[in-house]
């Protein structure tokens, strides 16, 4: 719901909405490629063998598993099923604005409260799957047997659990936001000179549970999941959510601020600064850890409540006609408090980056052009649990990334295409491995035969290029494996649309 009204001289704006959010995802998580001898050690099966167990050689023997799909590896495979039950939320903005006429110059000034509240109902489960590794979707689940033909699986499934026996959670938290804010800005000729400020105040309240969660709990049983009579390997090795809760319990507050100002050089060229403060409120992800006291529920790292950012900007602006170009050079002080979910370590650390962000666009007749690109020069300053980390450049973070979009339209007719592309960056913060840059390419054609009809085919990666853009390992490993991301492949959509 959105309402605005005159009162005086003042308008007024109230925005309000409420979200309901629920869903889930499923896929593999912190999966290990192993040799067929690795992977029958590490399943407990040493000296085994393996049969396939879906698939249409379902229960054949694998005679040669060191050349299984000329690769001669094995998966063992965490897969992690998230649930949301509920992430939804509740926000309203009302805020108040007026223009003061002060001094020859306008002074505008707005202020306001907002506030907000978030669920989170989420429970995360595991099993472990082990396969072959083959490509195009092909790949059969295994069997595992020991050297005395004892099954160490149940249909290609080793447990109904993470292979490491933890992290089956559950998180039942509620998070308040609270933030009154006002703002004002002043024009006046060739200058505009503004600022704002705003106050967060908010709480975490609820529970989580979980065996990481430590006191005694326990997270993996042996149960007849299936209800056959019979336990099966993989039924052995069953997760559960201990019932004993750890507890979220606090608050915290923080003050943004921003002061900017903005001078017209000539009618097409403006420069421009700003200096700010802000700071987000971490949630969830600070839960099973060492920040939270799972007893109080208090923050056992008070600092880690928030993440500050202070931020300096100059810049120049410049339009004309059918040219626009923006270039803003950036110096940024940034604070991370979290929790890495992969192995439950905390992360505390501060960053220092710098550098330069181009926009533009130009416009000549049918043809266009928009684009933009940021170098960034970052660095992890401190690292408050590993110092050795210190000086480095933060993972995944590249020098360069950029964007264009170059058009041809009309009112009947677009073509052009969306180039998206990154130079190379850090697999992790260690700056050991390096994952090579990429360039995709996203195409598009719109024609409207009619004013009320428009048919458009769309396509994202054009060209099948190989985007890597998470690798887990911060080496090559003596396997030579390394487990990966890939941006999706060449996909292609066509859409018709009537307008009535």
């Amino acid at each position: 719901m959105e309402g605005q009204f005159a009162l005086s001289d003042w308008t007024i704006t109230e925005r309000f909405r409420v979200a309901g959010h629920s869903g889930g995802l499923i896929g593999p998580f912190s999966s290990l490629y192993l040799s067929p001898a690795a992977a029958l050690t590490r399943l407990g099966a040493t000296g085994g063998s393996f049969r396939y167990a879906s698939g249409a050689a379902a229960g054949q023997a694998i005679a040669e598993p060191a050349a299984l799909n000329g690769n001669g590896l094995i998966a063992i495979y965490n897969i992690r099923d998230r649930r949301q039950q509920d992430v939804g939320n509740v926000t309203n903005d009302l805020r108040a604005s007026r223009v003061w006429n002060l001094g020859g110059g306008d002074l505008t000034t707005t202020a306001g409260f907002y506030a907000a509240r978030q669920q989170i109902d989420t429970s995360i489960l595991y099993g472990v799957a082990v396969t072959e590794v083959s490509g195009g979707g092909d790949a059969a689940l295994l069997d595992v047997f020991d050297s005395a033909g004892r099954a160490r699986t149940a249909n290609g499934i080793y447990a109904l659990n993470p292979l490491s026996g933890t992290q089956r959670r559950t998180l039942r938290l509620s998070y308040a936001v609270n933030a009154p804010f006002a703002s004002a800005n002043y024009h006046i000729g060739r200058v505009s000179i503004g600022g704002s400020l705003r106050y967060d105040f908010g709480s975490a309240h609820g529970q989580v549970y979980g065996v990481e969660l430590g006191g005694g709990r326990v997270g993996q049983v042996a149960r007849d999941v299936d209800g056959d009579g019979v336990i099966s390997p993989a039924e052995q090795r069953v997760g559960v959510t201990p019932s004993a809760p750890g507890n979220v319990d606090y608050d915290y507050r923080y003050l943004s601020y921003s002061a900017g100002v903005n001078f017209r050089i000539a009618e097409p060229l403006a420069v421009f600064a700003r200096y700010s403060r802000g700071a987000r409120a971490n949630a969830d992800r600070l839960t099973f850890g060492a920040v939270i006291d799972n007893a109080s529920g208090g923050l056992a790292i008070p600092q880690a409540a928030y993440d500050p950012v202070k931020q300096a900007e100059l810049g120049v602006k410049f339009r004309h006609r059918n040219v626009t170009l923006n270039l803003t050079g950036f110096h940024v002080d940034a604070q991370d408090s979290n929790i890495n979910t992969s192995n439950g370590s905390v992360i505390a650390r501060d960053y220092r980056a710098k550098g330069l962000e181009f926009e533009g666009g130009l416009r000549y007749g049918l043809f266009s052009l928009t684009g933009g690109a940021t170098y960034t020069d970052a660095t992890i300053v401190r690292d408050f649990v590993n110092s050795a980390l210190n000086g480095n450049t933060p993972r995944h973070q590249a020098s360069l990334i950029f964007q264009a979009t170059p058009q041809i339209s009309n009112d009947r007719f677009a073509l052009g295409a969306v180039f998206i592309g990154t130079t190379d960056s850090y697999a992790q913060d260690v700056n050991l491995l390096r994952m090579p840059g990429y360039v995709t390419t996203n195409a598009f054609v719109q024609v409207r035969p009619t004013e009320r009809l428009l048919v458009s085919v769309n396509a994202t990666n054009l060209f099948d290029a190989v985007a890597l853009t998470g690798i887990d390992e911060d080496r090559i490993p003596a396997s030579g494996i390394v487990r990966g991301r890939l941006l999706t492949g060449r996909a292609i959509s066509t859409t018709l649309r009537l307008d009535f």
